[in-house]
């Protein structure tokens, strides 16, 4: 017999223990429990702390000297919430009830008990908690998986932002909370003459699916495409039809994926942002204080086989502040009250400084009235000095 996991059972009445324990003996033998006794709450309480984290289930009386069976069930509940609790009692008082309901126990079993009925019950408390157990380990185990995969696409994902006299890179990457990994994409990527092609996407859904999908963006983007554009004229529009054909042709077999992208080069040289965009949310350009959206064309990767996306271009001047995000950063607050959050009055009214990105974050949840995301967040940002 395993003497480590006991049934623990309360009554003030030695005879009905012995009683409990002739009944159990059986029962408790097939599952290696051991049994335990205590003729009052304080002696419950006692076995309970001698036998730390090895008590299954504890059954106890309702009508005992010192603290009553209730009162006891509770402070079991918040000293050992593992354990599963059955109340055996001749009496049914209203506010002893109550007590016990706060005191969440499985079952409620009056005396004198039907011998079936108690197995019965007791079969139900002990196969809930390895039931529950079980699910914990589950869940522990999935968490694991999922924050050993956000470490993993941090690293995978984290680029090494560029340092340029002429510019300023940021990048900031929150996963939903819980997941610890997602579907947002980014990369800040040199190629040559002065021009640095910002990319930032956002695969459809969030957890370890979309984040095996990111995974692909990373391995494939640079060596298939960009690496042999270094140097060379790069469009952004040429970029993102190739990377839908690409990706049209890798999930030909699966279900449809669907994944929003936005790809800019800023020459610093030429003064000049050349963008396309794949249905991704509008990037702004902070001038003087004042954000303007930069117009957008062109359907999001995954919906046509074959897409042209137009190139477009905007001067820039010292000063200017480019602003890219996932739209998990505008989505929040509760869903039968959802509405876009206005970024354009948050950009506008926070000032430049190490911690933009930080105070953007912020004041989003303010607006949308939410403590946090239900979506992955990433912001990309370059100013130009």
């Amino acid at each position: 017999m395993d003497k480590n996991r006991y049934i623990l059972l309360v009554d003030d009445e030695i005879i009905i223990t012995n009683a409990l324990t002739r009944e159990l003996r059986e029962w408790t033998a097939k599952r290696s429990l051991g049994i335990l006794t205590g003729q009052s709450a304080q002696e419950g309480l006692a076995q309970l702390e001698a036998h730390r984290g090895e008590v299954v289930i504890v059954i106890s009386d309702l009508k005992m000297p010192g603290m009553l069976g209730s009162d006891f069930l509770l402070e079991v509940r918040r000293l050992y919430p593992d354990v599963v609790t059955i109340l055996l009692t001749g009496f049914s008082e209203a506010s002893e009830i109550i007590k016990i309901v706060r005191a969440g126990i499985f079952s409620f079993i009056l005396k004198p008990w039907d011998a079936t009925y108690l197995l019965a019950e007791l079969t139900k408390a002990y196969d809930f908690r390895e039931m529950r157990l079980e699910n914990e380990r589950y869940t522990k185990t999935i968490e694991d998986e999922l924050r050993w995969a956000g470490e993993l696409q941090r690293t995978i994902l984290k680029p090494q932002l560029p340092r340029c006299e002429g510019l300023e890179f940021r990048v900031s990457y929150h996963p939903v909370s819980g997941l610890f990994c997602g579907g947002d994409y980014y990369d800040v990527i040199f190629v040559g003459n002065d021009r640095y092609l910002v990319l930032i996407g956002d695969v459809e859904g969030h957890g370890v699916k979309a984040a095996i999908v990111t995974g692909m963006l990373k391995a494939t983007i640079y060596s298939e495409f960009v690496r042999g554009m270094i140097g060379k004229q790069f469009s952004p529009g040429a970029f993102l039809g190739w990377l839908n054909s690409r990706m049209n042709f890798e999930f030909r077999s699966a279900s449809s994926m669907i994944i929003t992208f936005f790809a800019g080069v800023m020459d610093v040289k030429a003064s000049r942002f050349v963008y396309a965009n794949a249905g991704h949310c509008h990037p702004f350009v902070v001038r003087g204080g004042a954000p303007t959206e930069l117009p957008v064309s062109g359907s999001a990767i995954g919906f046509a086989d074959e897409v042209a996306y137009p190139d477009q271009a905007v001067s820039t001047r010292p000063g200017d502040l480019f602003f890219m995000f996932t739209d998990g950063l505008v989505e929040s607050g509760e869903a039968n009250e959802f509405k876009p959050l206005a970024l354009g009055p948050i950009l506008q009214s926070t000032p430049y400084s190490a911690e933009f990105h930080r105070h953007v974050i912020e004041s989003a949840l303010a607006g949308s009235k939410s403590k946090g995301f239900a979506d992955d967040v990433t912001i990309v940002s370059f100013k130009v000095l």
